[in-house]
């Protein structure tokens, strides 16, 4: 008995090919979605960090009085998202920057950048702190901290 091992054709390995194409069209779109959310969910964990840090230093009786003197709506704090020792901060008063840049030391970075946003911006309503992220630093486009919009659900 004489075996023959002849492979696959040519018809059958495009077959398999073009199979292996639609599947990948197919779970592409699902793929992205999910890094996309992945991306947000780390934006918001950070202006969790930047919101914590900001209630830190508010325990320092100066930073406290220079956080006391914003109005209503004002953004007291500014921090350009960036990678470990690449952060950048502007505040209302040299007290908050200070704790700010020693808090964010370890980076805040800005994963989610197809809305094209850059800063974590941290405003004062009444006894309210709320973080929002937007394109410059007076930008107060979405808000993710205490309250998540729905863009960054």
């Amino acid at each position: 008995m004489k075996k023959t091992n002849r492979g696959f054709s040519l018809v059958e390995l495009i077959i398999v090919i073009a199979i292996m194409a639609i599947l990948a069209a197919a779970i592409a779109p699902a793929l992205i979605r999910y890094i996309d959310k992945s991306r947000r969910a780390d934006d918001v964990t950070a202006a969790g960090t930047v919101l914590t840090g900001v209630q830190t230093a508010m325990a320092d009786e100066d930073c406290y009085s220079e956080i006391a003197k914003a109005t209503s709506g004002q953004i007291i704090c500014s921090v350009k998202g960036g990678k470990k020792g690449n952060v950048a901060v502007t505040a209302i008063g040299d007290n908050l920057k200070s704790e700010m840049e020693s808090t964010l030391a370890g980076g805040c970075d800005i994963k989610y950048t197809k809305d094209k946003a850059a800063y974590y911006n941290v405003t004062v309503n009444g006894e309210v702190l709320s973080v929002y992220i937007g394109k410059d630093a007076t930008n107060t486009e979405w808000e993710i901290q205490p309250v998540t919009c729905k863009k960054y659900k």
